[in-house]
Order: structure tokens, then sequence, then C-alpha cells
């Protein structure tokens, strides 16, 4: 993936450019678009990914989702036992 970074508000969003570098054929969609938005609740927070200026028809890879890792929330069940917890750790949209 290659990407250019379009707007930076922290720490509530970042917004950059996109473009899959996997195989020639998602390489000749060019570049989408990609926000991070991060609203603060209680001792954590939310995320929310936005994907968006692909083209109509794009490439079916680009529309798959992202693979599972890229976005999802840490395992609860793997938290040490602590009073301590990383923010967003537990949410996500």
């Amino acid at each position: 993936m290659t990407a250019e970074i379009l707007e930076v508000d922290p720490p509530k969003r970042l917004v950059h450019t996109m473009r899959a570098l996997w195989g020639d054929d998602v390489k000749a969609e060019g570049f989408s678009r990609v926000a991070w938005d991060i609203v603060p609740v209680d001792d954590s927070c939310q995320l929310t990914v936005t994907h968006d200026q692909l083209r109509e028809g794009a490439n079916a890879q680009l529309y798959g989702g992202w693979p599972d890792g890229a976005v999802r929330p840490q395992d609860p069940g793997s938290r040490r036992a602590s009073s301590s917890r990383s923010p967003g750790s537990l949410m996500y949209t």
C-alpha cells in the first residue's frame, strides 16, 4: 500500500489516501481515501474507519473488507489482570 496524508487533527482524526499494491489489477484502480475518526468514550474510545472514494465497479478485492487484524479490538481475554487498560481496546465500529 502507498498513501499520502490529507488531514491530521490529533487526537480526533486522520485522513489519508490509499493505493493497494498487491497486484497489477488493484494497482490500476488508483487511489481511494481512508478516514480514522476517534471519539472518547469514558476511559476508552470508539474508532470508526471509513474507506471511500472508490470508483463505481472497482475491483472486488477493494470492497471485501480489511484483513483480519487490520481493524479489530484487542481480545479482552488477553488483557493482563490490572486496573489499567489500553484506550480503545474493547470498542470499535
